[in-house]
C-alpha cells in the first residue's frame, strides 16, 4: 500500500471461466489434437486438466480434460466409461488407429468427447498448452492485443507503480512493450523512447547483454539491480523475470523517477512476478498454443514433407532459398533442448527471415525460409551472432552447424542433413566455447563421417578385421581397437602413438603383432588400413580421449 493505492491480485476464481472445448480445440488445431468424437453438449466446458493413473482411484469429473496417458486397446474402454459415470468433458489419448478404432464407437454411445493426441506431441508439453488455455475464457483467447487480458496488465502495472514508487513497464520475452504504468514528468529520456518504440532502445539492449543482465534475469528468480547510466541520462532500474513454471513469461522492469525507489521495492516487486505470471498466461495463451503449432509444422518441412495444411500455415515463398541450422549446448549438463530454444527465439528475428526453432532428439534444430538473395556468407554472419547471444544470455557455450542454402524450402532436409553432420564434427572436437560452423569449414572431417555412416549401414562391413577386433575386445577387456586407432592417427609412427596411449613402445609393438593371430588383419596392406579407420571412425575410436589403455602386455 502507498499513498491509498493497494496493488490489487485478482483471485482466478473470480474472472476465469474454463473455456468452451470447442474453443480449445480450435485454437490448438488440428497438428496436435484431433477431434474423434463431439462432446454431446456444444456448450461443454474445460476447467481443469486431471492425468489418468490407473494404480489410483479415478480422479476427474465434471469440466475436467481427462489425459489417458498410456492406455491400451484393452484398458482404454473401462477408462471411457469411467469418465462417462463422473461427466468427464473430454478424454485425450494418445492418436494411433487402433485406439480410434475401439473408442470412438464407446465414446459416442457414453456422450464423452474424444480427442486424439498427435504423435509427435509430447504428454508433458501438451500439458502446458492446456492449463495456459484453462486460464483464459473462450472469448479472450480470441482477443486482439488490446482485449481484456491486456487492460488488466495495464491497470496491474500502474497498481505496481504505486507501490514501489518508479516507473513499470511489462515486456514479453523479446523485450517487446506489453503493457507500462502512466508516463510521469520525472520519467527519464529512455523509459519514454522505450514507451513510444514500443521496446528498449539497442543501445541499451546491448549495453544489458555485455553486463550479462539478461542472463542473471533469465537464469535466476532473483530481482537483478541495473546501476544509471548518468552520462546518458538514464536511471538505476530493478528487473524480474516472470514464469510459469520452467518457461519464460517476460519480466517486470522498475525505474526511478526523481527519487530512490521504495526500501521494500524489491521483496514488492519479487511477488508482483508471480501475481504476473497470470496475467501473461492469459495474454499469451493464443500465441503460446500457435507458436507450438508452427514447432510441429516447421518439423515436418526439416522432415521432408511439404502437403498443402504444411504449405497453408507456413505462409511465405516456398522457392526462395532455405537452410536448417543446429544448435546444442556445448555442455549437454547446461540445460534441456526447449530452454535453448526459448533462448534463440528471442534473438532470431534479428536474420530477418522465417527462422522457426524445434528442439528435438536433445537439440535445436532451426528451420530459416525466406532467404533472399543472401549467401552462405552472410548468413552465416547472422547466424553467429544470433547464437552468441543466446549463449551469452544463458551463460554456456553453444555449438551450432548452420547447412547450406538450398534453393526451396522442399530441399531444407538436405541443408539439415549436412548440418547434422557439421554438429557431430563439433561435438567430437570437444569444442567447449561457443562455435557457429559451416560445412565448407569442416568438410574433410564431415566426409569422414559420412563415410563412415557408409560402412555402419552396409551388411557386408559387419563382419571383418575391425568388427572381429572390437568383438574381441568386448569379451576379453583388452584394448586392442583403442591401439590401432592411435596407430594408423598416428601414421603408423609407434613411439608417437604410443605417447598418445601412455604405454611403452614395446608394449604396443606386442599389441600389433598379436592382432594378426586375433582378427587376421594385415596392416602392411593400405586397403585393410583404409578400411579399418572407416571402422573406427565409426566405432568413435579414432579420438585420443576415447581411447582406454587397458590390454593384453607381453608376458
Amino acid at each position: 500500500m502507498k499513498n491509498g493505492t493497494e496493488l490489487v491480485v485478482y483471485d482466478k476464481e473470480e474472472y476465469v471461466q474454463g473455456p468452451l472445448l470447442s474453443t480449445v480445440t480450435e485454437t490448438l488445431g488440428t497438428t496436435v489434437m484431433a477431434v474423434w468424437v463431439d462432446a454431446a453438449d456444444p456448450g461443454a466446458r474445460c476447467d481443469d486438466v486431471v492425468i489418468h493413473d490407473a494404480a489410483a482411484e479415478f480422479a476427474a469429473g465434471p469440466g475436467d480434460l481427462l489425459l489417458a496417458v498410456g492406455v491400451d486397446p484393452a484398458t482404454a474402454v473401462g477408462v471411457i466409461d469411467a469418465a462417462a459415470r463422473h461427466q468427464v468433458t473430454a478424454v485425450v489419448v494418445r492418436a494411433t488407429p487402433e485406439l480410434r478404432a475401439c473408442l470412438s464407437g464407446p465414446a459416442r454411445r457414453a456422450g464423452v468427447a474424444l480427442l486424439g493426441l498427435a504423435a509427435d506431441v509430447g504428454w508433458a508439453r501438451f500439458t502446458g498448452q492446456l492449463r495456459g488455455l484453462l486460464t483464459t475464457t473462450g472469448a479472450e483467447v480470441d482477443a486482439g492485443p488490446a482485449g481484456p487480458p491486456s487492460r488488466e496488465l495495464a491497470d496491474f502495472a500502474n497498481a505496481l507503480c504505486e507501490s514501489v514508487g518508479g516507473s513499470v513497464m511489462i515486456f514479453n520475452p523479446q523485450q517487446e512493450v506489453l503493457a507500462f504504468s502512466r508516463l510521469a514528468e520525472s520519467d527519464d529520456p529512455m523509459r519514454r523512447q522505450a514507451v513510444l518504440d514500443q521496446r528498449g532502445p539497442a543501445w541499451y539492449r546491448a549495453r544489458l547483454r555485455e553486463h550479462g543482465v539478461y542472463r542473471r534475469l533469465w537464469r535466476s528468480d532473483d530481482v537483478v539491480d541495473i546501476p544509471a547510466v548518468p552520462d546518458r541520462n538514464v536511471r538505476r532500474r530493478i528487473a524480474v523475470a516472470v514464469r510459469s513454471g520452467d518457461e519464460i513469461l517476460g519480466s517486470i522492469w522498475v525505474a526511478e523517477r526523481g527519487a530512490p525507489l521504495d526500501p521494500d521495492a524489491k521483496v514488492v516487486l519479487r511477488g508482483a512476478a508471480a501475481s504476473a505470471a497470470q496475467y501473461l498466461s492469459r495474454l499469451g495463451a493464443r500465441s503460446h498454443t500457435r507458436r507450438h503449432a508452427t514447432e510441429a509444422i516447421a518439423r515436418r518441412v526439416l522432415g521432408g514433407e511439404t502437403d498443402d495444411e504444411v504449405v497453408e500455415w507456413l505462409d511465405f515463398d516456398w522457392d526462395q532459398p532455405s537452410a536448417a541450422m543446429s544448435c546444442v549446448f556445448a555442455d549437454t549438463g547446461q540445460g534441456d533442448a526447449r530452454s535453448l530454444a526459448g533462448l534463440l527465439s528471442v534473438h532470431l528475428p534479428a536474420m530477418d527471415c522465417v527462422a522457426v526453432p524445434v528442439p528435438a532428439r536433445g537439440r535445436v534444430d532451426v528451420l530459416l525460409c525466406q532467404l533472399g538473395g543472401r549467401d552462405a556468407a552472410e548468413l552465416a554472419t547472422a547466424a553467429r551472432e544470433v547464437v552468441q547471444r543466446a549463449a551469452a544470455a544463458s551463460g554456456a557455450a553453444v555449438l551450432a552447424a548452420l547447412g547450406p542454402v538450398v534453393p526451396g524450402a522442399e530441399r531444407v532436409p538436405d541443408s539439415l542433413a549436412e548440418a547434422d553432420l557439421v554438429l557431430r564434427v563439433l561435438r567430437r572436437s570437444g569444442a567447449a566455447e561457443t562455435r557457429v560452423a559451416r560445412p565448407e569449414e569442416v568438410r574433410a572431417a564431415a566426409d569422414v563421417l559420412a563415410l563412415a555412416d557408409e560402412v555402419g549401414s552396409r551388411p557386408r562391413f559387419a563382419r571383418g578385421p575391425v568388427p572381429d577386433l572390437l568383438a574381441y575386445d568386448r569379451e576379453h577387456h583388452t584394448g586392442y581397437a583403442a591401439s590401432l586407432a592411435a596407430y594408423l592417427d598416428a601414421l603408423g609412427d609407434v613411439i608417437a602413438a604410443a605417447r598418445a596411449l601412455h604405454v611403452h613402445p614395446n608394449t604396443l609393438r606386442y599389441r600389433l603383432r598379436r592382432m594378426g593371430p586375433i582378427c587376421g588383419i594385415d596392416l602392411n596392406d593400405p586397403d585393410e588400413r583404409l578400411v579399418a579407420a572407416l571402422h573406427l571412425r565409426r566405432a568413435d575410436l579414432d579420438q585420443p580421449t576415447s581411447r582406454g589403455t587397458k590390454a593384453e602386455s607381453p608376458v
